[in-house]
């Protein structure tokens, strides 16, 4: 379900590498690793969506066991979850709610503007979007 986090080839590594001048001792003491199968990111979603109505995507669904896990290891610890992808990406991999479901069906369309973030608040905040 999250092939992208691929193990083999792990882009993110060189950039950990870099942050801590390669010094591996001081990596191996400060980061932690789990691993979470497909079963266990489908559950950690269900579960997640049931007790608090997030529906994560599958790495979201990763990232949050793995928490759950270190925390389990290490009571008291506080953590946070980030996410890159919306759920409806993975619709032939999660159980979509309706209220998410519903807008698979509904047109697609874009909107041209300039690449200023003034623009895109100007946007957001006339609605046009929602008609």
């Amino acid at each position: 379900l999250s092939n992208a986090m691929d193990v083999g080839d792990p882009s993110n590594f060189v950039r950990v590498l870099e942050l801590y001048g390669s010094d591996f001792e001081t990596i191996h003491n400060i980061i932690s690793s789990y691993s979470i199968d497909d079963e266990e990111t489908r559950f950690t979603n269900d579960d997640l969506f049931a007790r608090t109505a997030y529906l994560a995507d599958p790495h979201g669904a990763v990232a949050y066991a793995a928490l759950k896990k270190y925390q389990h290891s290490h009571p008291g610890a506080k953590g946070i979850f980030l996410e890159t992808a919306h759920p409806v990406k993975f619709n032939d991999d999660i159980e979509m709610p309706a209220s998410l479901s519903n807008l698979l069906h509904r047109s697609k369309h874009s909107v041209q503007m300039q690449p200023e973030y003034e623009a895109l608040k100007d946007y957001l905040l006339s609605n046009q979007f929602l008609r």
